[in-house]
């Protein structure tokens, strides 16, 4: 995997900027419930991500062991 594939895309950019802009508006009780909301989600990832992984044979990745 190229070390770019990790950067944003220009449309996340935008995305990004545009939640930067909400945040600014939110009180801290707004900004501590989507925090926490936001963790959820990125851990919610993580485990579709590792479900997905066990699901696809080694051999797919070009390994041997």
């Amino acid at each position: 995997m190229e070390p770019t594939s990790y950067d944003l895309t220009v449309e996340q950019q935008f995305q990004m900027r545009l939640m930067e802009e909400s945040a600014r508006n939110m009180s801290q009780e707004q900004l501590a419930d989507t925090l926490v909301q936001a963790s959820r989600l990125i851990m919610l990832k993580d485990n579709v991500i590792r479900s997905l992984m066990k699901q696809v044979p080694i051999q797919s990745f070009g390994f041997e062991g």
